[in-house]
């Protein structure tokens, strides 16, 4: 069985996770493989240039890491972040900025990798602070569509994204666990 939601420019051909079928253990032994798998691709690609800039959304992600890494996340924060997570798991992207009411502001402006990165790093501290499965859920599809698209990240992306897998099947593993399946490995 392979895992067939990390697979092409999931950017531009997005998934639908409407209706998944849960597939047993075989579908999650295949999601281990592939997550495995990113260590084992060529090299990364050239520093993201867009990264540099920073845009509204990109600072809003680093004063959400801030705060929840200080545990000084309010209702507020916390607010904005289920919006950010409403907005991505609508649309799978995250764009450079957003309007008042939540839509884009330039709809073409969602390629930054650097981006999605920082994301998902929020995303596992919200899942760490408050366990709250909305959180978990999101990382996985920001996990897939980075491990899809992998081979664009420099190098310290591509570290900070190995770092994220682990505790991506940290937390899978550890939930599973406490809803009473059986360890979870590669080789199922």
């Amino acid at each position: 069985m392979k895992y067939p939601y990390a697979v092409g420019d999931l950017l531009e051909q997005r998934n639908t996770y409407f209706y998944s079928r849960y597939e047993g253990r075989a579908f999650l032994a295949a999601w281990c493989r592939q997550r495995a798998g990113v260590a084992a691709l060529p090299g990364g690609g050239a520093p993201d240039e867009a990264a540099a800039r920073s845009r509204p959304t990109d600072r809003l992600l680093d004063d959400l890491r801030v705060e929840i890494s200080a545990r000084l996340a309010d209702a507020g924060g916390r607010q904005t972040l289920d919006r950010l997570v409403q907005r991505f798991e609508v649309s799978k992207r995250l764009h450079g900025e957003y309007s008042a009411d939540w839509r884009p502001v330039d709809p073409a402006d969602y390629h930054t990798l650097e981006r999605y990165l920082c994301f998902g790093e929020v995303l596992e501290l919200a899942w760490t602070t408050w366990a709250a499965l909305p959180y978990l859920n999101a990382l996985l599809k920001c996990l897939d569509t980075l491990t899809a698209l992998a081979g664009r990240l420099d190098v310290g992306q591509r570290v900070r994204l190995e770092s994220l897998i682990g505790r991506e099947e940290m937390h899978v593993a550890a939930l599973a666990k406490r809803v009473g399946l059986k360890e979870i490995r590669h080789d199922d």
